[in-house]
């Protein structure tokens, strides 16, 4: 990847103050941002969009973050792309659901937007390598 080039960022959240938290950290790491409020729109824009990390949250209306996860995982054009799962419900079984639907990383909310770009910048880190 061209160093200039900026990583795009996929965000999938229905709560428009978490997405504009979510943008104003990643936009501060110096990511590209694509938004969006539900899971089925996250795999179009998954698949159209080519974004090198996705970010979901757990519980959406319509298709929720577990299940985009794993239709995210079962495609060929999108199975790599490494996604971080956001919850409210910081519930152990939520989180062994996201590991093993194959999530990167599972922060439970309320998070540190440090903690959550750390963790982003870690993960591409090793995939843009």
């Amino acid at each position: 990847m061209n160093p200039a080039t900026p990583s795009k960022i996929l965000i999938a959240d229905d709560e428009v103050y978490m997405v504009r938290l979510l943008e104003l950290t990643f936009k501060k790491g110096g990511y590209e941002i694509i938004s969006c409020r539900d899971g089925k729109e996250a795999l179009d824009l998954a698949a159209s969009a080519s974004p090198q990390l996705i970010v979901l949250d757990v519980i959406m209306p319509g298709l929720d973050g577990l299940g985009a996860l794993r239709q995210l995982k079962e495609n060929s054009a999108t199975k790599n792309i490494p996604v971080v799962v956001l919850s409210a419900k910081g519930h152990a079984l939520t989180k062994v659901e996201a590991e093993l639907a194959g999530a990167a990383v599972f922060l439970a909310k309320p998070f540190s937007p440090n903690q959550l770009l750390g963790e982003v910048q870690k993960i591409l880190g090793h995939t843009a390598a």
